[in-house]
């Protein structure tokens, strides 16, 4: 049990949300985020790059706000090929009259914003590895200072208008934890998921992932250290963290853990669905043209 580690092909999918008006977002992901449509029913709208969907929007009419304690989505995390991709990003922002807040974390360089429904997006660029620093722990440092927003501007092409390019991947996606110390949330995804720690800070913040000092999912407790307000079915929450394997054996062996270790989950086809201990959904699924990102965030 102890040597079980996650399959190196894991790759993370989209994350579903839920949302108050889907032609609202729609107009907000294709005008300004810069994303594509590339599915419409009447009351779901995947939008991404061609080939890869990034986020999946459900409506729940009128839906409000969860309690910022809720466990859900902290944010999600395309991730760009270019620095000048997160300079686009962001003048669409500002061209919109929408905020913005440009981050440096050393590995990476990203712009957060948040979209009609309060869903924060970090569209983000990983730094050259050669550039980043170690912690004593042979971990990347996480740090996150704030950019200059006309500094990002000056970024070489970053005046040329284009939506998110074909190249872009989800880099991670950052959870809110709701156990103090994360003593129940660093077991979970290190010991019985079989991801390695990547990144860490303090009490309150972890980074897990598969390979490469990259973090597919980071875990903060910051919004809640000592439980949370489960979200309503009628708020604009998170309802899936979708990860993905080319391997179908990595999807038997998993279940095997949880199953040993008496953790819920459920089986549906090719798939299984299970939560962390703060109640964050999260679905493994086996999909042939998942692939590993070509670089890394935290």
């Amino acid at each position: 049990m102890t040597d079980y580690r996650m399959d190196q092909t894991l790759t993370l999918g989209p994350v579903t949300l839920t949302v108050a008006d889907l032609e609202r977002s729609v107009r907000y992901y294709t005008q300004v985020a810069g994303f594509h449509l590339l599915d419409r029913e009447p009351q779901r709208a995947q939008l991404g790059v061609e080939g890869r969907v990034l986020v999946d929007l459900h409506e729940v009419a009128g839906a409000i706000a969860p309690p910022p304690s809720s466990p859900g989505l902290s944010h999600f995390a395309p991730l760009v090929p270019t620095r000048a991709d997160v300079a686009r990003f962001t003048q669409r922002h500002l061209d919109a009259g929408l905020d913005v807040d440009p981050r440096d974390h050393v590995v990476s360089q990203s712009c957060y914003v948040t979209d009609p429904d309060g869903h924060t997006i970090e569209v983000t660029w990983a730094c050259p590895q050669e550039q980043w620093q170690w912690t004593d722990e042979g971990l990347p440092v996480v740090v996150s200072t704030p950019i200059a927003v006309q500094d990002l501007l000056d970024e070489p092409g970053a005046s040329t208008p284009a939506p998110l390019p074909a190249g872009t991947q989800m880099g991670h996606v950052q959870l809110k934890a709701t156990d103090a110390a994360l003593t129940r949330t660093k077991p979970f995804y290190r010991d019985l998921l079989g991801l390695e720690i990547y990144a860490r800070l303090g009490d309150g913040f972890i980074g897990v992932g598969v390979s490469d000092c990259r973090s597919l999912l980071v875990l903060t407790n910051r919004f809640s250290p000592h439980g949370g307000t489960p979200a309503e079915p009628d708020t604009a929450r998170l309802t899936c963290v979708d990860l993905l394997l080319t391997n179908p054996e990595a999807i038997e062996q998993l279940a095997e853990r949880l199953t040993a270790a008496g953790h819920p989950h459920q089986r549906a086809g090719r798939s299984l669905t299970t939560h962390d201990p703060s109640g964050n959904p999260l679905r493994f699924s086996v999909h042939a043209a998942a692939k590993p990102a070509s670089s890394t965030d935290v």
